[in-house]
């Protein structure tokens, strides 16, 4: 497995690094990419080149730094320093070295659209081709005992779920898959049941169960999950029509209920 991590040197983006840490140290033959991306804004001025050299050295000392911890731990990693704006510097690495994760902070824990979408990490999540694990600055790797994935039930959800089972494999988690009602489906609760059936069947391994939570809304129904559930990673299908279409269609007052005080993994 492949682990790109963004950093800007800040405690977020170490504690990010922290994450990827983990869930390398979680699986065999994991390498991970330190990605320090800057754009220099060019102008006449004598001493633009030395200022863009000064910005590269600095990088490359906290780099090592880095590096050479994470080597003392027995993880496999390197780093890199692009001249570019984050988001198209993580997407495009990711994209055309066949990245498997990209883990990065997000700015604070105000609502999901300020901290994530108005943030390096939103425009990441939305042109990335990869899964993207986004870290909350007050976020512990310790405090985490799950993990809570959110689905919708229907026919194109198999391959999400095959794709976050590689990425967690080895993580010794319970799993809890949850799903929104708004009304009484009685399909919906026999697809449920289907899918607790096909996770012991396929992946026995794995502690599994389910639950239905009754909501007038995707998002007050989460955050209801979330509040009492705060040591969990939340995992979120990216899809057409899915969550993230009721995220941004939304008015702003709902928009903003929802809180990244928890991970926050996005499956595309």
């Amino acid at each position: 497995m492949k682990i790109l991590v963004p950093t800007d040197f800040s405690d977020n983006a170490n504690n990010a690094l922290t994450f990827a840490k983990h869930m390398a140290k979680s699986q065999e033959n994991v390498q991970i990419t330190l990605l320090f991306a800057f754009y220099a804004v060019y102008d006449f001025a004598a001493n633009a080149s030395q200022i863009v050299d000064s910005i590269e050295q600095d990088a490359k000392k906290a780099m090592k730094k880095a590096v050479d911890l994470a080597l003392s731990e027995g993880l496999k990693i390197d780093y890199q320093i692009v001249q570019g704006t984050v988001a198209t510097a993580v997407t495009s690495k990711a994209y055309r070295e066949d990245y498997d994760l990209i883990v990065m902070g997000t700015q604070g824990a105000s609502g999901i659209k300020k901290a994530l979408f108005g943030s390096n990490t939103g425009h990441v999540i939305r042109e990335s081709q990869v899964p993207v694990l986004a870290i909350p600055a007050e976020a512990r790797w310790e405090n985490i005992k799950s993990v809570s994935v959110g689905v919708e039930l229907d026919n194109s959800e198999e391959n999400y779920y095959k794709k976050l089972l590689k990425l967690t494999q080895g993580l010794d988690f319970s799993f809890e898959f949850i799903h929104i009602k708004r009304t009484m489906d009685f399909e919906k609760e026999l697809a449920f049941q289907g899918l607790l059936n096909y996770l012991k069947t396929n992946y026995p391994e794995i502690k599994a169960n389910t639950k239905s939570i009754e909501s007038n809304s995707v998002l007050h129904g989460i955050e209801s999950y979330l509040l009492q559930n705060k040591h969990t990673f939340m995992v979120m299908f990216y899809k057409k029509k899915t969550f993230f279409e009721y995220l941004f269609n939304e008015s702003d007052s709902v928009q903003m209920c929802y809180h990244t005080v928890v991970p926050l993994l996005i499956i595309k």
